[in-house]
């Protein structure tokens, strides 16, 4: 069974601009793995002296399976954030718009 889910992601506890970029590029390499980097928007932010790394999908995602793809994506997105940013803060979250109405 396929839902509708919207993708959210922030990166926190970066050293710098050029960490933050490096955790970046290593992101766009998992949602390119995954099908999805094309429908998520992310990049590296500069908020209030720290540097993050942030984003969300444009749209909800189709998800066939999601039960077993979402842990697997999060373990992912934490493993590919921890080879980069072995301090970093990964955080992943999920919305349901379809629950919305």
């Amino acid at each position: 069974m396929s839902v509708n889910i919207e993708l959210g992601f922030t990166v926190t506890g970066l050293a710098d601009e050029a960490q933050a970029k490096d955790v970046a590029r290593a992101i766009g390499e998992l949602l390119d793995a995954e099908g999805i980097e094309d429908q998520v928007g992310y990049g590296v932010v500069l908020d209030k002296g720290e540097y993050l790394v942030t984003g969300e999908s444009e749209f909800a995602l189709i998800i066939t399976r999601f039960y077993a793809w979402g842990p697997t994506f999060e373990t992912a997105f934490a493993r590919t954030v921890a080879e980069v940013a072995p301090t970093a803060k990964a955080a992943v979250e999920w919305g349901y718009p379809d629950e919305d109405h």
